[in-house]
């Protein structure tokens, strides 16, 4: 399967109506001027002639407020796509956009022009957060115009943010809960990033705000990747872009350019750990030589050995210092994950495999 990409362009501010609590989008996509329609045109131009599949590619229009945008902005960086969609082009349009800012008569416009996703900036699915957060729309506003996107034929994606101000546990389960029942086809979870410059920032400053662990995130977000996969839903994204121009702007919150990867991997971790727990007797009394090999799907093996070697490391700690192999296996799909002992080598052949179990790394237990 091609993997699927996006020829992105974004829109900051022009038509954003609040200044949420969490944003600058000048810190966060590197850019402080909207492009001119003409200087888009010329990138999917190039992209096209440069060899991507354009089938499956979309043009992106991101910035959180495409639709809220002055009427005739909108329509001229539309337009000045059209030429790059169809049979020798783009799949299709994506927008992000606020969902306040989807009457029907704009999704009609939307649909005549070739758009083919809706992402909505839903963040938070409580009023009460949506509020201190400086949103300016309920919870009410983000399950209408996700019935509406639908109901017109677009691929529905929602947006979620994890941490922010005023929001509980309880808060974030739900939200994920909410987004789940609107069944989105995609869904993006960032966790807060806390940007100087910003209200969220001197809340954080102050003390008033005061972030999860990271922990937490990760417990969050490894959680939401089983229950989304379970719900069939993609999941497309965790974490902001790398971008320099933010990171020099960062006072606390959950950066990291790997932070799916990281969740992921934690995925593993608990598998790993748990059957060491439940094969503690092997492991204490195991014999000089002995090792645990854990097989993974195909270029899943980086996942399970954890970023920067940390699950091996953490394995290790919990398991009475044993050595931990880990190889990959080409007959096996992507949620499978196999882990046996290994007692004692002859002439470089294992004499006895143990405790062998076969888990799914996606169901939650």
């Amino acid at each position: 399967m091609k993997k699927h990409s996006n020829v992105a362009f974004f829109i900051p501010h022009m038509g954003c109506p609040n200044m949420c609590s969490f944003c600058d989008q000048k810190a966060i996509s590197g850019e402080s001027e909207p492009p001119k329609p003409e200087y888009i045109a010329d990138q999917c131009r190039d992209s096209l002639e440069s060899g991507i599949d354009g089938k499956n590619s979309e043009i992106a229009f991101f910035g959180g407020s495409f639709t809220a945008i002055p009427y005739k902005s909108m329509i001229a960086y539309l337009e000045a796509v059209q030429p790059f969609l169809g049979e020798n082009g783009f799949s299709g349009i994506r927008i992000s956009t606020r969902p306040d800012a989807l009457p029907d008569d704009i999704l009609l416009v939307l649909k005549k022009y070739g758009v083919t996703a809706i992402e909505l900036g839903a963040q938070s699915m409580s009023d009460k957060v949506l509020m201190l957060n400086r949103r300016g729309h309920s919870a009410k506003d983000i399950a209408e115009a996700s019935e509406r996107i639908k109901r017109y034929g677009f691929s529905l994606g929602l947006q979620m943010m994890y941490g922010l101000y005023g929001s509980s546990k309880e808060d974030e389960e739900y939200t994920l809960s909410e987004c789940i029942r609107l069944r989105p086809d995609t869904l993006r979870i960032y966790p807060t990033v806390v940007l100087e410059g910003t209200h969220l920032g001197e809340l954080y400053k102050s003390g008033e705000y005061i972030l999860p662990s990271w922990n937490e995130m990760i417990e969050f977000t490894a959680n939401a990747i089983c229950r989304l996969k379970q719900e069939n839903i993609t999941l497309i994204r965790c974490g902001l872009h790398a971008e320099k121009s933010m990171e020099k702007r960062i006072l606390g919150g959950f950066y990291h350019p790997s932070l799916k990867e990281i969740a992921l991997g934690n995925l593993y971790l608990k598998k790993m750990l748990g059957w060491a727990e439940k094969n503690n007797d092997i492991l204490k009394n195991r014999a000089k030589g002995s090792f645990v090999l854990v097989e993974t799907a195909k270029g899943r093996s980086s996942l399970a050995a954890g970023h920067n070697k940390e699950n091996k490391k953490c394995f290790s700690e919990n398991a009475y210092g044993v050595c931990l192999k880990i190889s990959e296996r080409s007959d096996f799909p992507d949620e499978m994950i196999r882990i046996s002992f290994c007692s004692g080598k002859t002439s470089g052949v294992i004499t006895e495999t143990l405790g062998e179990e076969v888990y799914d790394v996606f169901k939650i237990t």
